[in-house]
Order: structure tokens, then C-alpha cells, then sequence
């Protein structure tokens, strides 16, 4: 099968510019992608967010993107399970909705909230997000499986009722969750979800053990919209003419974000059980935020050069058995992620996707057409 391409923002707004721009330049990079060839496009949720993020309501975002695309799925990447921010009754009812109105185009998956800035402006409990997710999309599956539908959980009480809309895709759309844990993957495994998956700047052997946690322990749900594993990772992306320029514009965005993403980590280590895992990371997460050479090349988080570097940087990544990457263009001014949109759709995405409709070198193909006249002498 052939790599699947996606495109994922958080709609970083540069220091002195307006977030209601930023917001049509997102719409403008989203028609772009999806015109030259990514297969889906993923906005994450961030709330109350420092530095620049400012996707605080990416559901009102694919209600807009379902009129102005027609191809490319669009994927909540992910939407935050604590009770207290997104209820998992009201999640399925926006899924719904735009599930119909972007003719069976939603993806959704879910997550547990990373930073104490957004927890704590909900009043959440660092300790109960683990639980509250994995219960929140049990609720959204069966809200959307069965006709009159009821849930008796700890956090969730409903009597029989009927969701309503109900999503155009049959059971359901895809459901997954973002991991960084092995527990993470093996409860998205067992429940037949699909995955993106991230080591938290901990290197490539920490991803492949993650990946084959999840692809050994995978178990087909009958009654779910895959019939295979699929997992993903998130790549923080660097692209330009050459590995120099690459370099030039964006090791000072990618080490920053580096340093910014993962901030809230030693804290909510600290502070809740279910995120103690984390601080195993640290080590790896400060190293990433100030080596370049780390970062880009034994992180395995992260591709950054000309199409042909970022292209065995990404195969790399699909040696070890992923399904699809999403790009993160974000963190420089809007002409450079447009510019970065064009190189992936016209130099990357078609090495993996087409091969064989790829020109190359008029010497490389007459010295195939030589040796197999040789060989059949």
C-alpha cells in the first residue's frame, strides 16, 4: 500500500501578526494540499495555548474546510477526551454533522490533554484524563453504532437515547487516539483503533518498539471501520532546494517548537500517575530543543533538507512499518508553508505514491533498457 500523506497545523500565528489572518491562510494552505495530493488534513486542539497556537476550535474549522475541499479527509488530530473540555456526546454530534456535510470525510481521533495550561483552565484533573478518554470513545463508538443507544459508566450515565444526526460513514468514521506511551498503544491495539504515534523525542528505537507493540497486539473490532492496523506518525518538517537552505529557515522553528510542545511534560510528570512516563523523556526532550544533529537525525521525529533528504528521511520511517505521516508545517510565515505544501506535493509525494510516472534522468532509463537488452542476448 501506498504511504498516506497528511497534512497537520495547529495554526501557529507568527509574533505580530493577526490570528483572523492566519486563519484564511490556513484555509488557503488546506486547498493547496489537498490540490497536490495529500490525502488528509489534520488540525489539532489547543486551548489557552502560549507561543502562537491558536486552534482552539478546529470542529468550526472542518465545518468550513467540508465546503471548500472535496478529496482530502479531514481528521480531528486530536480532539481533547477530559470531560470538562469536550463532552463525548457532544464529540459525536460535531462528527456527525460534519461527517454529512463533507460527504463522509471525517476522521477522528482522540487524546488526553498535554499541557497544565489548558487542565487547569478546565478545572481537569490530571489524573482522570487517561480514564476519561478511553471511556469518552467507548461512549462516541456506541452513540454512533446503535440505533437507541445507552451508557452506564463512571464518568458517563446516559439513559436510552438516540444520537442524532447520525455520522454518512458506515459504522462509523475511523476513530484512533495520539500515543506516546506502550500502554497507549496497546489499549488502541485491543480496541481495534488506529494510532498516532509519537517517542517524545526519545530516538528510533523507542518508536519501533512503540510500532510493534501496536502492530503485534492489533485486534480487528468486527463490527469497526478497519480491517487492518494503521499507525501514523507525526514529522515535523523542514523542506527547501537544498539541505543548506532547509537549515537556514527553519533548525531556529523546529528546535523552538521542540522546546515549546513539550514543556508542559516534567510538570505533569510530576503532579499525576498517568503521566509519569514522561519524564523519562526529558532527558531526550531538552537535547532535541538544543541539538540540531539530534534532532534531525536520531530523534525520529523530525525531516528537514531538500526533497531528495527529506525523501530517505521518509523512507526510513516507512521501513519500520508506519502507514502514513503527517507533516507538521508550521512555525514560519505562511509563504514558506505554502512553499513547503508545493515541494512535498511535487517532489515527495510522488516517490511514494507513483514511482514509475517520476521523471528521471534520461541516462538512468537508457541504462536499463541497455542492461536488459544485455540480458537477453
Amino acid at each position: 500500500m501506498a504511504l498516506t500523506f497528511g497534512f497537520w497545523s495547529e495554526q501557529e500565528t507568527q509574533v505580530g501578526h493577526s490570528y483572523s489572518r492566519r486563519l484564511h491562510e490556513l484555509v488557503d494552505e488546506v486547498r493547496l494540499a489537498e490540490k497536490v495530493g495529500f490525502d488528509c488534513v489534520a488540525l489539532s486542539e489547543q486551548h489557552v495555548a502560549l507561543g502562537g497556537i491558536s486552534s482552539s476550535a478546529p470542529e468550526v474549522v472542518f465545518g468550513y474546510l467540508a465546503a471548500v475541499t472535496s478529496r482530502v479527509k479531514l481528521r480531528a488530530a486530536v480532539t481533547l477526551m477530559p470531560q470538562r473540555i469536550n463532552h463525548a456526546l457532544r464529540s459525536a454530534e460535531r462528527l456527525a454533522v460534519t461527517d454529512i456535510l463533507s460527504n463522509g470525510r471525517m476522521e477522528f481521533y482522540g487524546g488526553r490533554a498535554n499541557t497544565t495550561i489548558a487542565m487547569r483552565a478546565f478545572n481537569v484533573d490530571p489524573n482522570e484524563t487517561l480514564a476519561q478518554m478511553e471511556e469518552g470513545l467507548a461512549l462516541l463508538k456506541t452513540a454512533m453504532r446503535q440505533d437507541i443507544f445507552t451508557f452506564d459508566g463512571k464518568y458517563y450515565q446516559i439513559p436510552p437515547r438516540q444520537l442524532v444526526p447520525k455520522p454518512l460513514q458506515k459504522p462509523h468514521p475511523v476513530i484512533g487516539i495520539a500515543a506516546t506511551s506502550e500502554r497507549s498503544h496497546l489499549w488502541a491495539a485491543s480496541q481495534g483503533f488506529a494510532v498516532m504515534s509519537s517517542n517524545i523525542y526519545q530516538g528510533w528505537e523507542a518508536q519501533q518498539k512503540l510500532i510493534d507493540a501496536y502492530q503485534k497486539n492489533w485486534k480487528c473490532d468486527a463490527e469497526g471501520p478497519l480491517q487492518r492496523p494503521r499507525i501514523g506518525i507525526p514529522l515535523f518538517i523542514g523542506i527547501g532546494k537544498t539541505d543548506e537552505q532547509a537549515k537556514a529557515d527553519y533548525a531556529g522553528p523546529l528546535m523552538h517548537y521542540a522546546k515549546i510542545s513539550t514543556d508542559a511534560y516534567p510538570r505533569l510528570a510530576a503532579i499525576a500517575d498517568d503521566y509519569k512516563y514522561m519524564g523519562e523523556s526529558v532527558p531526550s526532550m531538552e537535547r532535541a530543543a538544543n541539538d540540531w544533529d539530534y534532532l534531525v537525525n536520531e530523534s525520529a521525529t523530525t525531516v528537514c533538507g531538500s526533497p531528495d533528504t527529506v525523501i530517505r528521511q521518509i523512507e526510513k520511517f516507512e521501513a519500520m512499518g508506519i502507514d502514513e505521516v503527517l507533516l507538521h508545517m508550521d512555525s514560519v510565515p505562511h509563504e514558506k508553508i505554502m512553499e513547503a505544501i508545493d515541494m512535498v506535493g511535487r517532489y515527495v509525494i510522488p516517490h511514494f505514491n507513483d514511482g514509475n510516472n517520476v521523471v528521471r534522468p534520461t541516462e538512468e532509463i537508457l541504462g536499463q533498457i541497455r542492461l536488459m537488452r544485455t540480458q537477453k542476448q
